[in-house]
């Protein structure tokens, strides 16, 4: 099949969202606009690509994406374009769809926008709207006026986007707004507690904008109060129950307030994604119950819950773990009782993927140790980046290679509280070769192979190059398997059946890397792989002794991709982390 029909998940999000302007400025039945909004938010968190899933014949397991849109996939894939999305957009100047995403700009704005000014093309309508915004063209319109109109040039003089076209933050980034945010809050004493929802608590790689849920029997006060926070630069909603702002970072935040006799409905409202949220409506339905933010109508009579727990009870469900609450099989797990027991931080017993400053780290071997201790770890593994025969010399590698030795072996007969492995991490190179030869990779206790280049190889040759890394019989651990940066580098392309074969084969690990701009494997590959019985180890890849706290991020994912304690092997033993390394026995 020729390449122009694969769509990277980015191109095919931009075709949808314009298909989904497109329905929303024709007056589309709102079922099917919420379907399209639905399948748009489930692609944007995958990591694997839709093409993969649909040469698997695999699209109905992503979750919005019914038979109808599968039948489109199939057709774009298959012909590139889709005759039904170009009849949906016909009629519409094609300006508008480089106007939306701009803030205070919808889909029904821009056509207006578009049409009053013929912005027939998508190269110049910006520039064009904000020469009419400047010559004061805009406010003539009906609809508008001299703040909207000022709103829309300052939008396009700074590049200030709505919230759902803005980059989304990382989640270590969003974590840390919200902690201060919410430091600041519990301050006021009217509050009895606050709690982020939405992305957030489902603990997504990354996150758009923030919600909190704070719970008052005052709840004016607690929406005064949050208000006279700093770090707010404009305020967009101001309601008895309800505050939005926008943050000097041009974050935007929800704040929605309950009586403590509610919050358990406002927090589950809250948290789980729209296809979760559909489907538990469903659910309940059948059981002639209606679920509100408020908490579940059922004979005529609202009945309200101070938690989720006693909210779940009520329509016969355990707690559904927020992190999976993705509009999955969770629903139908927690009926038949058969939710995993995710995995937990206290699990981890070590990380074998740090660094120090024999390459790219800040701190030494001894600092990286003492910092694993404080912890808790029963071991390290010290993956420094594999020094280069190409720049050092064959003979200078070796003598590297066994003064780390030596460094690693005194620091172990020094003390006994916490074992330290050596291992590398060795450049899976372009012709499918590794940086490091066999014979010194032996000497190793493990070995970490990674992409570190040539990311742009065809899908054929980078999936060579992955699989022969792993039937080398030295390399124990595959790292930061799809080689993503999120909002930086996109995944290499590979196919991951072969991927996954090729590691089940020989009997290899896959990294959940937990570094905050990598989080990979994603969450659906990382299903994908516990489902196909392969081993994961999660790895914080820390550079510095403050790296290691990563180590939490690294365990959301695998909590998203249904981990229990028994898919990793760092929450093993050491004994028996180093059979399954293959150094014990």
């Amino acid at each position: 099949m020729p390449d122009i029909h694969r769509f990277t998940n980015k191109e095919l999000i931009q075709i949808l969202k314009e298909v989904l302007a497109a329905m929303e400025v024709k007056g589309f039945n709102f079922f099917r606009i919420r379907a399209y909004q639905n399948a748009i938010g489930a692609i944007e968190s995958l990591t694997s690509s839709v093409y993969d899933y649909w040469q698997n014949k695999r699209l109905d397991e992503i979750p919005g994406v019914g038979e109808g849109l599968s039948t489109h996939l199939n057709e774009l894939f298959t012909t590139g374009s889709v005759k039904e999305f170009q009849m949906i957009k016909s009629g519409l100047p094609e300006g508008m769809f480089s106007l939306i995403g701009l803030r205070s700009i919808g889909a029904k704005r821009a056509f207006k926008l578009a049409k009053h000014f013929s912005l027939n093309s998508r190269t110049d309508a910006v520039e064009k709207l904000k020469s009419a915004a400047e010559n004061g063209l805009i406010r003539q319109m009906e609809g508008f006026g001299e703040k909207s109109e000022k709103e829309i040039l300052n939008a396009i003089n700074d590049e200030k986007m709505t919230k759902n076209e803005k980059p989304r933050l990382l989640l270590i980034k969003a974590e840390e707004i919200a902690n201060r945010i919410c430091e600041y809050m519990r301050r006021c004493p009217d509050l009895v507690d606050i709690t982020p929802l939405g992305s957030l608590r489902r603990r997504q790689s990354t996150v758009g904008d923030l919600d909190l849920a704070a719970v008052s029997e005052n709840t004016q006060s607690v929406i005064d109060f949050f208000l006279k926070y700093l770090e707010i630069e404009e305020v967009l909603v101001k309601g008895d129950k309800k505050a939005a702002v926008v943050l000097t970072n041009d974050t935007q935040v929800d704040l929605r307030v309950s009586t403590p006799k509610a919050y358990g409905a406002m927090v589950q409202y809250g948290t789980g994604n729209k296809q979760h949220n559909v489907l538990l409506r469903t659910y309940a339905l059948e059981q002639g119950k209606s679920l509100s933010e408020y908490g579940i109508k059922y004979q005529g009579k609202l009945h309200e819950f101070p938690d989720e727990e006693s909210f779940y009870a009520f329509i016969g469900l355990p707690l559904i773990p927020a992190e999976l609450r993705q509009g999955k099989n969770e629903i139908d797990l927690a009926q038949k009782k058969k939710l995993p027991t995710l995995v937990t931080l206290k699990d981890i017993r070590g990380d074998l993927h740090t660094h120090t400053i024999a390459s790219d780290g800040v701190n030494t071997l001894a600092e990286m140790v003492m910092a694993a201790k404080e912890i808790g770890y029963e071991y390290i593994g010290i993956a420094d980046h594999a020094p280069s025969i190409q720049s050092r010399g064959y003979e200078e590698v070796v003598e590297i290679i066994e003064k780390q030795r030596k460094a690693i072996d005194a620091m172990n007969s020094a003390q006994k509280e916490i074992k330290v492995l050596l291992g590398y991490e060795v450049n899976i190179l372009a012709d499918c070769t590794l940086a490091l030869p066999d014979e010194l990779l032996k000497k190793l206790d493990y070995v970490i192979a990674s992409v570190h280049t040539a990311f742009n190889q065809d899908r054929e040759n980078m999936t060579e190059r992955v699989v022969k890394a792993l039937e080398n019989p030295y390399v124990t651990i595959l790292g930061h398997p799809s080689g993503r940066l999120i909002n930086e580098r996109t995944p290499i392309d590979v196919d991951w059946h072969r991927v996954f074969s090729a590691a089940l084969d020989n009997n290899k690990v896959l990294e959940i890397n937990g570094h905050p701009s990598r989080l990979d494997l994603g969450e659906d590959l990382v299903l994908d792989a516990i489902k196909r019985g392969l081993k994961l180890i999660v790895n914080t890849d820390a550079h510095d002794t403050s790296g290691l706290n990563y180590m939490k991020y690294g365990v959301d994912v695998a909590r998203r991709g249904f981990c229990e304690k028994k898919h990793l092997i760092n929450t093993l033993p050491l004994n028996e982390l180093l059979k399954e390394i293959k150094l014990g026995g």
